[in-house]
């Protein structure tokens, strides 16, 4: 007689990180998902997410301040270009663009990126109930009771980014 083996339940790969309120602009969250501790950045009410290490010296990326690029075309006319932003590596400021990862100054190394979207309640608690979808734990989880939630939840998700976030 011959048995199949047990299948182990698949790990999550989406997470509710938590209510777009509990992100403001301008402000991060770093959370730990599946055994992984990542960013979750809002800049200008978009959401971006990146693995918290700097692929230069492991350092915990996330931690570090959040910039603009910088352009000056001829001296004295320096500009703010608000469309690109970088978080900088708290231990050596290396800077690394936070849609994309890419390294400012080594264009060999990048940061892990990984894909943020909003999604509505509704949505969120349909995908819980199906068990698509796990919480972050600590004191921004989900409203999982039966009761109307007039949100939008930041939904991580460990798959590899590809291009922008929402």
């Amino acid at each position: 007689m011959t048995t199949s083996p047990a299948r182990r339940p698949a790990r999550p790969t989406r997470f509710v990180v938590g209510r777009v309120e509990d992100i403001p602009p301008g402000e991060r969250r770093i959370v730990e998902a599946n055994g992984r501790e990542i960013g979750v950045f809002n800049i200008g009410g978009r959401f971006y997410a990146v693995l918290n290490r700097c692929p230069h010296l492991a350092a915990p990326l996330c931690e570090g301040g959040v910039v603009n690029q910088v352009t000056s075309p001829v001296p004295g006319d320096v500009r703010l270009d608000e469309g690109q932003t970088f978080v900088t590596c708290p231990f050596h400021n290396w800077e690394f663009d936070v849609e994309t990862g890419q390294s400012y100054w080594n264009p060999r190394l990048r940061a892990r990126p990984f894909s943020i979207a909003l999604e509505g309640a509704d949505e969120v608690k349909a995908a819980l109930h199906r068990g698509e979808l796990d919480r972050i734990p600590g004191p921004y989880t989900a409203e999982t009771v039966d009761v109307t939630v007039e949100s939008d939840y930041i939904v991580l998700s460990l798959r590899p980014a590809r291009g922008g976030s929402s």
